[in-house]
């Protein structure tokens, strides 16, 4: 006897094996879309990968994110108590397209919340993917130095009021599609975000505390 139609081609979803038939006429058919869902699960499967290949990170190594600075990175100016010394940075390769880097270090709590801008600096070759510990404050640096909030051109490590509570150190990484010679010298952090809009292909962050 004939099927209706509606009976001859019904399929119901499982979760153990997936799409199965109701009929025995719909059996060529499953078996006709099998190959066809093991292929979308391959797409998919690639696109994943993909997407973790392109992830891009900045990290400062040896240091778990959110840790105390130690007093090494703080300001050596008086009464500061510190070194000086910048910290290191890692990143992995930007996106294809990445031309060059740019990384700002920002207190968002110091001025009593109005921010406080500790490290500028860009035209970082594409080719470079970290930044030894203590060079922020040296010439010797690659790249143009910005203007940060005490109008110098290099690291000012952290000095926050003392009975503060710890403030936040935001330090991020820029991957962008300019030269390392897009840019002129000493732009603050405010003159650098304008001039990079539109131009970031990728960002990450990292984040410091320290209080005294």
């Amino acid at each position: 006897m004939l099927l209706p139609r509606h009976e001859r081609y019904s399929y119901s979803l499982r979760a153990d094996d997936g799409l199965t038939a109701q009929g025995v006429p719909g059996m060529t058919r499953l078996t006709s879309l099998n190959p066809w869902l093991a292929a979308i699960a391959v797409t998919l499967c690639v696109q994943v990968s993909a997407q973790a290949q392109e992830r891009f990170t900045l990290s400062i190594p040896g240091v778990s994110d959110n840790r105390l600075f130690t007093s090494a990175a703080a300001s050596d100016a008086p009464g500061c108590g510190g070194k000086n010394q910048s910290p290191a940075l890692s990143w992995n390769a930007g996106p294809t397209g990445t031309q060059s880097y740019a990384m700002v270090m920002h207190d968002p709590d110091g001025q009593k919340g109005l921010g406080v801008d500790h490290w500028i600096h860009y035209g970082i070759k594409p080719t470079t993917h970290q930044i030894a510990a203590g060079v922020g404050a040296k010439s010797a640096l690659e790249g143009l130095g910005g203007t940060n909030s005490k109008g110098n051109t290099h690291y000012m490590g952290p000095c926050p009021p003392v009975g503060d509570s710890a403030h936040h150190y935001i330090i991020q990484i820029y991957a962008l599609d300019l030269a390392p010679d897009a840019l002129p010298a000493g732009l603050t952090r405010a003159e650098l975000m304008e001039k990079i809009k539109g131009h970031v292909l990728r960002n990450s962050s990292a984040v410091r505390r320290y209080h005294r």
